[in-house]
């Protein structure tokens, strides 16, 4: 007999669904579903939630109710305009932090002079002889997966490391229905992407491309190419979505029911424009604005109107180190000026 559907299985339809299951994150189990987060840090913070709560549209305010009755302080991270919006009914400030681009695979198609780019990218793997494959079995193969993962950590910046919470970290991406497809040229592994599963009443219906690595700085053509290439894969098994997930605080328009605190706004907007050596914010957004898409703004919501120990707090717990990443940035550019 086969095992009744999780809710994970039920209702993971969001972008972050499968990142609700690092092993840094606990399980709220209600009465309807299950709401995953982050413990609080310290005494003073606040347990931070991880996307959605994995239950229906209709059970959705019992569940938040519940969750909220055991863990009164909490902030909401990368949650929809529906959660938001019920979050804003009890008392929560809700500020867009960026949209997710969704792809309806059924009406994909490379035509037209907005998808230029991205046929530049098939046909320059073809002059190259860059082929792409499905490894379903990426874990029996993790060792040379980590070591392109360290390669391509090194390329980023000074004091980069694997990002934890908002992303989904390599080390904990070992559940069999994640798909790993690969780039491959002379015979080397030059960059792969991992696709979580989303699902919707208990059968897939689409993935979400949840980490690209590459070898080679500046490559972001052959993750494009391994995107593509699963895209078409995803699309003639009749699958319904790919997303690209966020582009973190790049303007979004928040649901007029939403009322968005000036200084949180102010604060996004902020890291957008100057906060690169933090993260590569702007080239994020930027690469994935290539891809034509729906876009789905996405929210962070707090009882605090001006929520920095909750903003300071969810930076630790994606493992960040602001001073120590600005120690780098700043002496890069040093370098830079004296070479």
């Amino acid at each position: 007999m086969k095992p009744a559907a999780s809710p994970l299985e039920l209702h993971g339809s969001f972008a972050l669904a499968m990142s609700t299951r690092q092993p840094s994150l606990s399980l709220f189990s209600g009465s309807c579903g299950e709401i995953a987060y982050h413990p609080a840090l310290h005494a003073l913070g606040s347990s931070l939630v991880l996307g959605d709560p994995l239950c229906s549209e209709a059970n959705r305010p019992a569940m938040l109710a519940e969750y909220l009755a055991a863990n009164p302080r909490s902030a909401f991270l990368q949650v929809s305009e529906s959660t938001a919006i019920e979050l804003g009914r009890i008392g929560f400030h809700c500020t867009p932090m960026g949209f997710e681009s969704w792809i309806p695979l059924q009406d994909w198609h490379l035509r037209g002079q907005a998808r230029k780019y991205l046929r530049y990218v098939l046909s320059r793997a073809r002059r190259q002889a860059v082929t792409l494959q499905d490894w379903p079995d990426y874990l029996e193969r993790m060792d040379e997966l980590q070591e392109i993962s360290r390669h391509w950590l090194g390329l980023r910046r000074r004091n980069a490391s694997e990002l934890h919470f908002l992303a989904r970290p390599l080390d904990s991406c070992h559940d069999p229905a994640t798909r790993c497809f690969v780039a491959r040229r002379d015979g080397r592994t030059i960059a792969f992407v991992m696709f979580d599963p989303l699902y919707r009443d208990g059968r897939v219906i689409g993935y979400a491309a949840s980490l690209l690595r590459s070898r080679e700085l500046g490559s972001a053509g052959w993750q494009d190419f391994i995107v593509l290439g699963a895209m078409e894969h995803f699309r003639l098994r009749g699958l319904e979505w790919l997303t690209l997930g966020l582009s973190p605080f790049a303007p979004a328009e928040a649901a007029q029911a939403i009322s968005s605190p000036p200084a949180t706004r102010a604060i996004f907007s902020w890291w957008l424009e100057h906060g690169n050596w933090l993260y590569n914010f702007r080239g994020v957004g930027f690469h994935k604005r290539r891809y034509p898409a729906q876009r789905r703004t996405m929210y962070f919501c707090s009882r605090q109107a001006l929520p920095l120990l909750e903003l300071r707090d969810a930076l630790a717990a994606m493992r960040v180190r602001p001073l120590q990443r600005l120690g780098g940035h700043l002496l890069g550019m040093l370098e830079s000026a004296s070479g």
